[in-house]
């Protein structure tokens, strides 16, 4: 008999109780809201306050009468799920409470608030079911509550314990991690140590012991090359998964070489005697036309430098512009100066010739 079908013949014996029942904090929130908030808000009104205290009740008990699905709900739930209900739940009624409702409105309050905790109870339970057996190899251990008899059982679902091989690959005098952590690790229950091992033929050398779920040495070389392990324990020293790692180095990019100079040439071997030693001092030698050399015909030729002829171009660019505009000003305040003294000489022409034709009136 599994565990699914152990609880449920417990809830047709015991009856239904409630997940959130299982929780000593929301209770102690029921109680209190039922018999000191309820009590205190509706004394003039006993028939409303009986007819909420009895709705808290049976939305309490409704909670655990959700239809069996093995994906939406399996009647057990975890520690961590449980205590995110009770929340919800005490923000629910603390909310009514802040808001001081009145007679109908209080009524329909409560009854909306309580069904938004249903509503999130049944949008919850199903990321506990997915818990159940979500492990592709090892052994996970669950810790649940069911919540028909708010008992809680340690449960594991057990597979291969191997969990196959990773190949990494880092470059020479980097750093060389390997990660041990699959998926499933952290939802398993229980405590969990990560134990890693330089396999040696086929034995293991145990490298490193501990709670961290990352091997990490520093400036990895070629020696560092082969076959790792890493094994999950747990306290008992059980194995819950094994997974192996091909650590391939390759060569770092900034010490790749892209030519290998030739060999220097070596003389092949002659069966004559070598010649003395007075031959082997060196000879003056006089060079009469001494080697230049020249630019190689596949060098690439030598770029021209035309920053010189820009800045020539723009610096007489600009005092052209300059003196053009001279030119012109000087131009137009010479005519400007030209009409102005034509027109001041026909002012005293005009004047003279008036004087004249006075003068001669004056006459007659």
């Amino acid at each position: 008999m599994s565990w699914l079908e152990f609880g449920l013949l417990t809830m047709v014996i015991t009856g239904s109780q409630g997940c959130l029942k299982c929780s000593k904090e929301a209770i102690a929130l029921q109680e209190d809201f039922k018999n000191s908030y309820l009590e205190n808000k509706l004394q003039r009104d006993p028939e409303l306050k009986t007819k909420l205290q009895q709705l808290l009740d049976n939305i309490m008990e409704t909670l655990s009468n959700q239809p069996i699905d093995r994906k939406k709900y399996m009647g057990s739930i975890d520690e961590l799920t449980l205590k995110k209900l009770t929340v919800y739940f005490k923000r629910s009624l603390n909310q009514i409470k802040e808001n001081n409702f009145e007679g109908e409105q209080l009524f329909n309050e409560l009854m909306w608030s309580l069904q938004k905790l249903v509503s999130y109870f049944q949008e919850v339970m199903p990321q506990v079911a997915k818990l159940y057996c979500s492990n592709e190899c090892g052994q996970m251990i669950y810790i649940f509550i069911s919540c028909f008899s708010c008992v809680t059982n340690q449960y594991s679902c057990t597979k291969n314990v191997k969990c196959g091989e990773r190949k990494v690959q880092v470059e020479k005098d980097e750093d060389l991690i390997l990660d041990c952590a699959l998926k499933w690790h952290k939802a398993s229950h229980g405590v969990k140590t990560y134990r890693f091992y330089r396999m040696v033929g086929n034995k293991e050398e145990l490298m490193a012991s501990g709670a961290d779920s990352f091997l990490t040495k520093k400036d990895a070389n070629e020696k560092d090359a082969g076959i790792y392990r890493c094994k999950m324990v747990d306290t008992s020293g059980y194995t819950s998964s094994q997974l192996d790692f091909q650590v391939v180095v390759l060569p770092s990019k900034e010490n790749t070489t892209w030519f290998v100079p030739p060999p220097p040439l070596v003389p092949p071997p002659s069966s004559f005697p070598p010649p003395p030693s007075s031959m082997l001092s060196p000879l003056p030698v006089t060079v009469k036309n001494p080697l230049t050399l020249g630019i190689s015909s596949r060098a690439p030729p030598p770029e021209a430098d035309w920053t010189a002829w820009k800045v020539s171009v723009i610096t007489g660019g600009v005092l052209f512009f300059i003196v053009v505009a001279f030119l012109f000003y000087y131009r137009h305040m010479a005519k400007k100066e030209e009409e102005e003294d034509e027109e001041e000489d026909d002012n005293n022409k005009s004047d003279s010739d008036s004087d004249s034709d006075s003068e001669s009136e004056s006459e007659s």
